[in-house]
């Protein structure tokens, strides 16, 4: 199974990033809903995409707490 991070939409293709930050573009055909800007995509051997919530969710609060503790002072 891959992992990939949403990087940004470029017309007809959804921009990604492995963990490795290898890049990929994915025709937005190719997905069954909309993505947005960090959303994390799990990909399985047989090239099924979905986005994984959970993983998403955690790491947007991530960022969230980030930027809390940047911007605090």
């Amino acid at each position: 199974m891959r992992h990939l991070t949403v990087d940004r939409t470029d017309g007809i293709y959804v921009i990604c990033e492995d963990k490795d930050r290898k890049m990929f573009a994915i025709p937005k055909a190719e997905l069954s809903v909309t993505v947005r800007e960090g959303d994390k995509l799990d990909i399985d051997n047989d090239g099924i995409i979905w986005v994984n919530g959970k993983a998403t969710s955690a790491a947007r609060t991530d960022v969230r707490q980030k930027e809390d503790e940047l911007f605090e002072n």
